[in-house]
Formats: structure tokens, sequence, C-alpha cells
């Protein structure tokens, strides 16, 4: 059993998930940047994708027993998401993986992540718009288009 869920949330997912597993789960929950949660503990850390990495979970692992981690990103958990982040976060068989999509708000996040991502949504939108010009899309990816096309938008 874990003691605590413990989060970094820019775009509001990330806290949502959090809370919405804590009441399941009967645990408490705490952001990472509060350091309220004791060092040591069990948890189940949420965060967003940058890139792949699962923001602060590096630190999370510095301080507690991270025995689970959701990654939450803007488009579609693809079929190999989970092996992927394990790869890009150094992450062993033994702590449980759980890809999720979340909501996306572009201007919420940082100048620097903004600016970055700005670039990036612009080529999720081609590429989706593509693919959806040959197929139907995936509601997962009919929301990432919004989300590219819009700079906000909520998951499926």
């Amino acid at each position: 059993m874990i003691d605590a869920i413990v989060y970094s949330s820019l775009s509001g997912s990330c806290e949502e998930y959090a809370h919405r597993m804590s009441a399941a789960l009967h645990v408490p929950f705490f952001t990472e940047q509060s350091h309220i949660c004791p060092i040591g503990r069990k948890v189940v850390y949420i965060g967003w994708l940058l890139a792949g990495k699962v923001v602060g979970l590096n630190k999370a692992k510095e301080r507690y027993n991270v025995v689970g981690v959701v990654s939450v990103g803007m488009g579609a958990p693809a079929a190999n998401a989970e092996e992927v982040c394990r790869k890009k976060n150094g992450l062993g068989a033994d702590i449980a993986v759980f890809p999720l999509q979340g909501r996306f708000d572009l201007k919420r996040l940082p100048l620097p992540y903004r600016l970055i991502m700005k670039v990036k949504i612009k080529d999720i939108a081609k590429r989706l718009n593509a693919k959806a010009a040959k197929t139907t899309l995936t509601p997962a990816e009919q929301a990432c288009l919004t989300m590219a096309t819009v700079g906000r938008g909520e998951p499926a």
C-alpha cells in the first residue's frame, strides 16, 4: 500500500488525477513543491511530460520511495508509452507506470516552455491533420489536435 500521492502540475490535469487517486485509495496527496509529505514514504508520483521526461520525478525519487509513476502528456498515450517512460526516466520494472492524456493550456506554461510549445504544436497539428485526411482520428488524437490547433483543450 502507498502512503501518499505526490504531484507536479501546470495545467491542472496532474492535480485532478492526484485528487481522484487520493479519493479512490484513501491516501493524502501533496504537491511536490510543498515538501509536506515526509521523506522516505511510499508514493505514487504524478507529473507532466516534457520531451518524454516526467517533470519533478528525479527530485521525488531522491526524497521518497516512488513505487508508481503517472506520466501525463497532451497526446494520446502510444502503445509503447510505458516502455518509453521507463527508458527516458530511468525506471525499473519494480515501478508501476501509467501514461495518461491530460489537458493543455499554452497560456499557463512558463515563457520558455510556451515558446518551445508554440513551435511543437504546429508540428503536432500538421501531423494529425495529415493523418485525419487519410483516416478517422481516435477521440484522444482529436483532443490532441484541438489542443494543438487552439492552444488549449481537455483530454478525451
